[in-house]
C-alpha cells in the first residue's frame, strides 16, 4: 500500500489568475507556493510570445524553466514519468538552486521505483530549502519504500512538527506505516486512528487498521472499520475485497459473497476482480 506523498502538479496546472491556495494535486499543497505566484502570472505572458524567442533566448530566460516544469507536471499526471523527468532535468539545468524541481525529480524516480535516485533528489531539495516540508515527507515515503522505517519515522515526526503543514492527516498514515514496520502496533493503531478521524479521512488507513484489529482478534472492530470505509468511499473497492477475504476466512461465505460480487461488478476483468472471483469460486 503506497504511502502518501506530495507533488507540485496541481499548482503548476492552475490557471495563473485564479486565487492561489496552499494545496496541490487534488491529492496536495506546498507551504512555500507564494514565491511562485508572480512567475505563474508572468508565464502567461511568456507563453503568449514564446514563438518570437530564439532557442538561446529561452535557455537564458528564467521563465523557461517554469514552462518546462508546467509541461513536466502535465506528463507526470498522465503517468508519463520518464518524459516528465526529462523536462524536470532540463529545468534543473537552468535553475539548479530550485528546490521544487528536485522534489519533482524525486517523485518521478519514486514512481518508477528508482529509489536511490529519488533519495538523492529529495536530499538535494532539502539542501536547497531545509524547511521544505513536502520534500521531507516525500523523503520519508522513500525511506518507507526502502524499509528503513526508523529513518522514515524521524522524517514524519519532523513534518508533523510543522504546524503550518496542511497534510497532517496523511502524514499520520505514513507514520503509522513506519511504526507498524517496526512492530510498534500500539503506535501504529494510534496513528491510523488519527488518519481515519480526520476531516478528510485517509482511506488506506481503514485497511491497515482493520488488518491490525484482525491480527489482535478484534474481529468485530475490523469488520466495522471495513464497512465504514465502504460507506464513506463508495468508489473504492479495496475495503470490499478485504471484507470479502476476512468473512471467507471466518467461514461466513454468504456474507462475503455480496462484497466480492461488488468488486467483480464494478471492475470486471481487473486484477482485483480476478482475485474476488477466485475467492468466490473457493466458496
Amino acid at each position: 500500500m503506497r504511502p502518501c506523498f506530495v507533488t507540485l502538479t496541481h499548482f503548476l496546472l492552475r490557471p495563473a489568475m485564479q486565487p492561489i491556495q496552499t494545496r496541490f494535486m487534488g491529492k496536495e499543497r506546498l507551504k512555500n507556493c507564494r514565491r511562485f505566484f508572480v512567475t505563474s502570472v508572468l508565464l502567461i505572458i511568456m507563453l503568449g510570445c514564446a514563438s518570437t524567442k530564439s532557442k538561446d533566448d529561452q535557455e537564458t530566460d528564467p521563465l523557461h524553466a517554469l514552462a518546462l516544469m508546467r509541461q513536466g507536471s502535465v506528463l507526470f499526471q498522465q503517468g508519463r514519468y520518464d518524459d516528465a523527468l526529462r523536462l524536470f532535468e532540463e529545468a534543473r539545468g537552468e535553475t539548479p538552486t530550485n528546490g521544487t524541481i528536485y522534489n519533482m525529480i524525486g517523485l518521478c524516480h519514486l514512481r518508477t521505483n528508482n529509489l536511490p535516485a529519488a533519495m538523492n533528489a529529495f536530499n538535494s531539495a532539502l539542501k536547497v530549502i531545509p524547511a521544505f516540508t513536502d520534500a521531507r515527507n516525500n523523503r520519508g515515503a522513500t525511506f518507507l519504500a526502502l524499509r528503513q522505517y526508523q529513518l522514515a519515522e524521524v522524517d514524519f515526526v519532523a513534518v508533523l512538527a510543522d504546524s503550518t503543514y496542511p497534510h497532517h492527516w496523511e502524514v499520520y498514515f505514513n507514520l503509522g506505516l513506519a511504526t507498524q514496520g517496526q512492530g510498534q502496533l500500539g503506535a501504529a493503531v494510534e496513528n491510523f486512528t488519527r488518519a481515519i478521524n480526520a476531516p478528510r479521512p485517509v482511506y488506506a488507513a481503514y485497511i491497515r487498521l482493520a488488518d491490525i484489529k484482525q491480527q489482535q482478534g478484534a474481529i468485530g472492530q475490523a469488520i466495522d472499520l471495513l464497512e465504514e470505509a465502504e460507506l464513506k468511499f463508495p468508489d473504492r473497492l479495496e475495503a470490499s475485497l478485504a471484507l470479502g477475504k476476512m468473512l471467507t476466512t471466518l467461514g461466513r461465505a454468504d456474507e462475503a459473497k455480496a462484497h466480492l460480487e461488488r468488486v467483480i461488478r464494478s471492475y470486471p476483468g481487473s486484477e482485483i476482480a480476478k482475485e474476488a472471483e477466485i475467492l468466490l469460486e473457493g466458496n
